[in-house]
């Protein structure tokens, strides 16, 4: 952890100065030439997750050799689609940013709304943190709760992909028609492969904002071919291809929607209590009569002390004690 202080300023200056994704300096790794404009292989499709820039630089430490390439998207849902589309399909999960797998000397991992890729020989753990801590434009958020409804009985790690729209629904099934998708309605899509008796079965789970569409929309799946629908809830499961009826059934019962509901309730205190309010007030009144019996005895007995230290001095005369008498039976 020495010297993170200094490694941040070092990375922060050109990012800074020139609004460079990339530092020119990684540790002991530096930058050799100038870093390229990233352009994706699939326009189409990274347009469709809102990609913003990207930038590939080549490092070296030595004999190490390092590449990386940073991917920046307008909001993390975005990099979402888009690390799930680059990340290496034999890749194991690794313990770097929100979302990571590795796979040999290639890493990927999502990081807010960016994606990095490193390949190559890696820096160290802390060098890498304080680069991901200084990315230029960085977005937090949180990963699109569709990513949890996902079954994951059977589940094949890394086949996930996100859909936002046409183009990737285009790429992954192309005989669903996006109105039938109804991407226009708000509809977001989650795919992924399942292991099941037999091969493997591809499922969509849509997500639509209320379970009205999600009936609606179902009627439309329902007529599309080479397909099976389930709905519960807001969610749709659809099954593609499926090599055998049976096992797309077991797939699709796997699909449950449970709504959760925020109840903003105050929570009960002391002074709702209305025994507590009554014991209370009679404290009060305890308190209340006890200071009055004290200040009472404070003036009496002080006039009782004053009057015997100064006779005549400090406590009024018989005659100013008297009581006064109005007198009003005479008239």
């Amino acid at each position: 952890m020495r010297g993170i202080p200094g490694i941040l300023l070092l990375l922060a200056l050109p990012a800074l100065a020139a609004d460079a994704m990339l530092p020119l300096r990684l540790g002991d790794f530096y930058q050799t030439g100038k870093a390229q404009e990233y352009k994706p292989a699939d326009p189409k499709l990274f347009e469709e997750y809102g990609f913003d820039a990207g930038e590939r630089a080549q490092f070296a430490a030595g004999e190490r050799k390092l590449e990386v390439t940073a991917i920046r998207a307008n909001d993390p849902t975005g990099a979402v689609g888009i690390y799930e589309w680059l990340r290496p399909a034999g890749g194991k999960k690794a313990d770097l940013g929100e979302r990571a797998v590795e796979a040999g000397d290639l890493t990927c991992l999502r990081l807010g709304n960016y994606v990095v890729i490193l390949k190559g020989a890696p820096p160290d753990p802390d060098v890498l943190n304080a680069m991901l801590s200084v990315l230029p434009r960085y977005e937090h958020g949180a990963a699109p709760p569709l990513l949890h409804e996902m079954p994951q009985d059977g589940l094949i790690p890394n086949t996930e992909r996100y859909v936002l729209g046409p183009v990737a629904l285009q790429r992954l099934a192309p005989f669903i028609p996006p109105s039938v998708a109804g991407f226009h309605l708000g509809a977001e899509a989650q795919m992924a492969e399942y292991e099941a008796s037999g091969g493997r079965l591809k499922m969509m789970l849509f997500s639509y904002p209320t379970p009205h569409l999600a009936r609606a929309q179902l009627e439309e799946f329902q007529k599309t071919p080479k397909i099976m629908a389930k709905r519960s809830g807001v969610l749709i499961g659809v099954v593609l291809n499926p090599f055998s009826q049976d096992e797309a059934e077991k797939l699709l019962a796997h699909v449950r929607y449970e709504a959760t509901l925020s109840w903003d309730t105050p929570r009960p205190t002391k002074k709702d209590n209305v025994g507590d309010l009554i014991l209370n007030i009679l404290l009060l009144c305890a308190i209340i009569v006890g200071i009055a019996l004290i200040a009472g005895l404070g003036v009496g007995g002080g006039r009782i002390l004053l009057a015997r230290m100064f006779p005549g001095r400090w406590v009024d005369s018989p005659a100013d004690q008297q009581i006064i008498r109005l007198h009003l039976s005479d008239r």
